[in-house]
């Protein structure tokens, strides 16, 4: 197997919310070192490239945005090829900065964007997304995954509110993020490299390791961030690889060379 590029998720990998995952920081450094190619891809649909580098930074690991591959950044760019791009973003105020370019309306549009907004979801929020809805727009859900880990346990993540409007108005949503074949294909593209070359990293059996299963990407749990044990019983495809964490990476990349 030769490993040509990394494909890493963030939230449960690289950090727990605020919380930085021991030897991640390490690890990057490493991979920065041996010039290993590597892009950070991640459902986090509340905050804007630019602030998920900050973030990074003050963990005192330094990328710039062009290796940050995000769900509202891939969505952004998907809306943004309709000439009538009008949305009601159900975004945070952050988020929506990857949107500049596209008219924002909560009555007459083309698109009902959602991402989470955490409590700030409110009961009138997705009745205007429902109104839109039924009056023709097409549902952008960012992703579609269940919860997530918070420094306060485990919270309902966008997915829940994805599947609410889909009832209600009886639509489809179209994923963006992962684990949609879009979304790794853009960024397989984005480190210029075939999927049987690249390795994804990640905590989430559904979103990342069946996502990049199903286009033939190499993939490693790390035993971090949302596992939790009863996921390798329960999964029909396995990961081709499991680690503790990620801090445990180089020496498996150096142990794939021999």
């Amino acid at each position: 197997m030769e490993i040509k590029g990394l494909l890493i998720d963030l939230d449960g990998v690289i950090y727990n919310d605020s919380q930085p995952i021991v030897g991640a920081k390490e690890t990057i450094s490493w991979l920065k070192e041996k010039h290993i190619p590597f892009c950070f891809i991640t459902n986090t649909t509340m905050k804007h490239r630019s602030t998920l580098v900050t973030k990074l930074a003050n963990m005192e690991i330094e990328v710039s945005e062009t290796v940050v591959f995000s769900a509202a950044f891939a969505a952004a760019q998907y809306v943004k090829q309709f000439k009538d791009n009008r949305a009601f973003l159900l975004l945070t105020d952050d988020a929506k900065k990857e949107f500049l370019g596209t008219a924002h309306d909560d009555t007459s549009v083309n698109f009902v964007v959602l991402g989470d907004l955490g409590d700030d979801f409110t009961v009138e929020k997705i009745n205007k997304a429902f109104n839109c809805l039924i009056n023709g727009a097409k549902l952008i859900a960012l992703q579609k995954n269940r919860f997530w880990l918070s420094d306060d346990g485990y919270r309902v993540d966008a997915g829940a509110f994805v599947a609410l409007l889909e009832y209600a108005a009886k639509v489809r949503a179209k994923i963006i993020g992962k684990p949609s074949k879009t979304f790794f294909r853009l960024a397989l593209k984005h480190l210029n490299i075939n999927a049987n070359q690249a390795l994804m990293i990640g905590d989430d059996v559904e979103s990342d390791i069946m996502g990049a299963n199903r286009l033939g990407i190499n993939t490693c749990l790390v035993q971090t961030g949302k596992f939790r044990p009863i996921d390798l019983q329960r999964l029909k495809i396995k990961p081709d690889f499991v680690l503790p964490s990620i801090a445990q990476l180089p020496e498996f990349l150096e142990n794939l060379k021999r």
